[in-house]
């Protein structure tokens, strides 16, 4: 049989020719009726903190961001980053939304823009300019944040003072602190500046940084006692009488000193420890209340010491002019020719007193309660151990011993004058 060679097909005859024709055409009607389907795949839109996946035939980013609800604000500056969007499995497809940012500039310029990226960005957008010597208070590629507020600070002659040096500088910011910050000065502990630290700059301004620094030291100290009251209407009213003596306690007290380059500012108390306590002091008050003479006194004066000029008697027998008045007991000492505790001689007039109740030199204007004798007008110039022993007894001087005994003990009254 004879065989024909058509291409790397044999065809034995014309029957077979033909039946190869009808499979060719079969073969393209197959492939028009049956296409091949659209590939599918994976991407990932990252939106912030937000991330979406989503499957998809679709090969441009804004149709698949469209599909997916994503909606890009130019007026806001959104960018979309397809660097890694391949239209194949695994593309990713990153959203960089673009933020509200405050720029303040030193000259007064203030500007808000929607920016995307870094400062720089932001800056450029905002048509602002950084003149030379000048600084922000982030550095140039600082990411952008939301509501950030970007300052532009000014160039300032400043003087400083610091650790017994003083120069001057030319800086840029906007607070003391950020000059402190530039010239990398150290604070420590309660160190401060003057002005402070918050304050802005101002042309010639002069900061000095203040050094604090601590000491302390104890000392020994006294604690007062308290006092306690009693009452008693054998004393007058006005009076008093100890009849515990307070004794004062004892306390260690530390404390510290705070020093302001070098010289001291105040001084606090530390701490305090009582090493001794103090004993309370028990006194007596009298509420006994001044009584007048029972009768108004007569006869002539014991004492021989001229009364002032400015000393008048009442017709009460009392003074007319006198500071105070006491209720008191006296008793009567003679001793011819004796020398007082103030060095006067003895005579009738200076009387003995206890001089922490009467101090020496007081004048007085003495009567008896009963109305019996005058003292007259004395001065206290002596003192005697027997008058310590009761309270408010005065002796009175008198010329010989039978007045002293006619005297005996009587009540008095007394007129400071």
């Amino acid at each position: 049989m004879t065989v024909r060679q058509i291409g790397e097909i044999a065809v034995h005859s014309p029957l077979k020719r033909a039946l190869l024709l009808v499979i060719a055409v079969l073969f393209f009607l197959s492939g028009t009726a049956f296409a091949v389907p659209p590939v599918m795949y994976n991407v990932t839109i990252y939106d912030g903190s937000s991330v979406t996946e989503v499957t998809t035939a679709e090969t441009d980013a804004n149709k698949i961001l469209e599909n997916a609800g994503i909606k890009i604000d130019a007026s806001k500056a959104d960018e979309v980053d397809l660097c890694k969007f391949t239209k194949l499995d695994g593309s990713e497809i990153i959203i960089n939304r673009g933020v509200q940012v405050s720029l303040n500039s030193f000259d007064g310029t203030e500007k808000t823009v929607y920016a995307n990226g870094t400062v720089k960005d932001a800056l450029e957008k905002a048509e602002m300019t950084v003149p030379s010597g000048s600084v922000t208070n982030y550095s140039m590629d600082t990411k952008l944040k939301k509501n950030m507020v970007i300052e532009i600070y000014g160039v300032y002659n400043v003087t400083v003072k610091c650790d017994g040096a003083e120069l001057t500088f030319i800086v840029s910011g906007k607070t003391v602190n950020d000059v402190i910050n530039t010239l990398q000065i150290e604070l420590n502990g309660d160190d401060f500046t003057e002005p402070a630290l918050n304050e802005e700059l101002s042309e010639g301004m002069v900061i000095e940084v203040l050094r604090v620094t601590y000491a302390e030291r104890s000392e020994t100290e006294a604690i007062d006692y308290e006092t306690e009251y009693t009452y008693s209407d054998s004393l007058n009213k006005g009076r008093t009488k100890v009849l515990e003596k307070g004794i004062k306690g004892e306390k260690v007290v530390v404390y510290r000193d705070r020093y302001i380059n070098g010289q001291l500012a105040d001084t606090t108390i530390a701490s305090e420890n009582v090493t001794k306590e103090p004993v309370r002091e028990l006194v007596q008050s009298g509420t006994k209340v001044y009584s007048k003479p029972t009768s108004i006194p007569v006869g002539k004066p014991i004492s021989e010491l001229k009364a002032p000029a400015s000393l008048t008697i009442g017709a009460d027998g009392a003074p007319t002019n006198y500071k105070s008045v006491i209720n008191a007991q006296a008793t009567a000492y003679c001793i011819p020719g004796g020398i007082t505790s103030t060095g006067k001689v003895a005579q009738a007039g200076y009387i003995a007193v206890d001089p922490k109740e009467i101090p020496y030199g007081t004048q007085m204007y003495i009567v008896s309660a009963d109305g019996n004798y005058i003292y007259g007008y004395c001065i206290a110039a002596d003192t005697g151990s027997y008058i310590y022993d009761v309270d408010w007894t005065v002796d009175l001087f008198m010329n010989s011993t039978e007045q002293c005994v006619n005297w005996g003990r009587r009540d008095i009254i007394i007129y400071i004058l």
